[in-house]
């Protein structure tokens, strides 16, 4: 796809034009024509020292100043701990506490939402993002000009960069479309652009742009009784705050643990909430099943989308495509259902937010379940491993290169804590398979059509999560527990459906490439 094809579209289409980069925002110390393709006049602009702000229509976004320094939300953050839901109260604090930056980075590591706070104050400007990086954030390597946005495209439009050749080489591989359209280690298309990862902060300033960690995921010693009350107290103490923050909240409900932990944790807040599910597929049916059988047992009502099987339903299939891949940074194209998914949930106006059990993944022991129950990856990481994770990839060649990604990444940028640090997959997979892929998924396909906040998306949530044993992850102990406590009704009505394309026929056949993958010297 080419820039150019975009245009056109967007030149004819204003439907189409207003979802080019829906949500989004740029960032940018230069001089750039902000009336024509892609913003088309339609974004706010404001200035900051030497910086522009560039925000989508659709993006809330708070920016305040105190004593020199301004402080930036772009998207939404709330404080679970405190029930703060007001962005700019937030701001406040951090102003407050800019100087002290051990308690401003407390007042962060409190915070659950989807966004990007950036810190201008004359001398550069630093940018982060929430716990897993749900919210994309783009940067330019070099310190001049600087670039910032949650689109990679939005970017390349205005700096004309090209293609890296190995990213072509990648996405030109046989089996580059299954896993997802994540691309290795802090890889993007472009050479020029990095992706920010979670728990590191990029700062920019004349001299040079650098990726500095702020926190380091670690272990907390508590006893499963502990993990289980705290773990029930901060969930159902977020699920208030988000009852509070938006009239109209919906939790997108299937029948799996994460979801349903989500629900037990609204007890008590029931008619606060909407509740939906969608069949946009067959292996989506027995999820909305589910979801209807719990909801039943709690008396509440719920609502499922059924979503066309053919394109040939929705108005201008083709372009919405288009758009959506363009925004994910025409990597791989979006799964069809999923288009078709986004482009009906456009059409209807029944939440103000849906409230997805994301990021929750993290903490689950995902590799062993991925690779058929194998306990054990070794005491580090090494980039081989890492491409592994990645994709199946036959090409050496490639595999090769792949590994070289991993390794600058491993070397520069993936640091385990020194005192109690998590295993290091767990690590792995909230610092790069998260961001990469569903960070991705969200600037492409979410932000067409809803504004979605995830309640595990938190530190504080994932360091009562990741300090059980990992046998206990494995098995989802402290998830069962806390829904027991919190509604024991739920897991009574409906027992957890297990995603249909992790068969033990592939988990077998993930383990097999596994080792062989590994093994090779080459």
């Amino acid at each position: 796809m080419e820039k150019i094809d975009v245009k056109n579209i967007c030149d004819s289409d204003l439907y189409l034009r207003s979802k080019l980069y829906c949500r989004g925002f740029l960032i940018t110390d230069d001089k750039i024509d902000d009336k024509g393709y892609p913003f088309y006049g339609d974004w706010q602009k404001r200035e900051i020292d030497s910086y522009s702000v560039y925000t989508h229509k659709l993006l809330t976004s708070y920016i305040k100043s105190l004593n020199g320094i301004s402080i930036g939300i772009l998207g939404h953050a709330y404080d679970p701990v405190t029930n703060e839901t007001d962005e700019n109260k937030i701001i406040d604090i951090l102003l407050e506490n800019a100087d002290d930056e051990e308690r401003f980075f407390e007042v962060i590591n409190e915070l659950t939402g989807v966004f990007c706070i950036f810190i201008i104050d004359g001398k550069g400007i630093r940018l982060l993002n929430d716990c897993v990086g749900l919210e994309s954030v783009f940067y330019t390597a070099e310190s001049s000009p600087f670039y910032a946005s949650s689109h990679i495209n939005l970017i390349g439009d205005y700096t004309g960069f090209g293609e890296d050749p190995y990213i072509t080489r990648l996405k030109s591989c046989r089996t580059f479309y299954y896993f997802g359209n994540q691309l290795p280690g802090i890889c993007t298309k472009f050479r020029e652009v990095k992706r920010l990862t979670p728990n590191h902060y990029v700062k920019a300033d004349d001299d040079a742009v650098e990726l500095i960690r702020f926190y380091s995921p670690h272990q907390i010693k508590l006893s499963e009784e502990q993990a289980v009350d705290a773990l029930c107290d901060i969930l159902q103490k977020t699920m208030r705050t988000i009852a509070d923050k938006w009239q109209r909240p919906a939790i997108s409900l299937t029948g799996g643990c994460d979801s349903k932990t989500t629900l037990a944790a609204a007890n008590g807040l029931y008619d606060s909430f909407r509740y939906f599910s969608y069949d946009s597929q067959p292996n989506e049916k027995p999820d909305a099943d589910a979801a209807e059988k719990i909801t039943g047992a709690l008396g509440l009502p719920h609502i499922k989308y059924n979503i066309p099987y053919d394109d040939e339903a929705f108005e201008n299939i083709e372009g919405i495509k288009m758009i959506m891949n363009w925004n994910g940074g025409d990597i791989r194209p979006n799964n069809p259902n999923d288009v078709r998914k986004r482009a009906y949930l456009d059409r209807i106006s029944d939440y103000d937010i849906d409230v997805k059990s994301w990021a929750s993944e993290v903490c689950r022991a995902r590799y062993s379940k991925r690779y058929a129950g194998k306990r054990s990856f070794g005491d580090k990481p090494t980039p081989r491993k890492c491409t592994t994770f990645y994709k199946f990839l036959l090409n050496r060649k490639i595999v090769n290169e792949t590994d070289k990604a991993f390794k600058y990444y491993l070397d520069n940028y993936f640091q385990l804590d020194k005192n109690s640090p998590i295993p290091w997959q767990d690590q792995f997979y909230w610092e790069w398979h998260w961001p990469a892929r569903d960070g991705v998924t969200m600037v492409s396909e979410h932000m067409f059509s809803d504004i979605v906040t995830a309640p595990f998306n938190n530190r504080k949530v994932f360091e009562l999560l990741l300090s059980t044993s990992y046998e206990n992850r494995y098995k989802d102990v402290l998830y069962t527990k806390a829904r027991q406590k919190m509604d024991s009704r739920i897991d009574q009505a409906a027992e957890s459906v297990v995603d249909v394309n992790h068969t033990k026929t592939r988990a077998f056949k993930e383990l097999m490439y596994y080792y062989f993958n590994i093994l090779l010297p080459y």
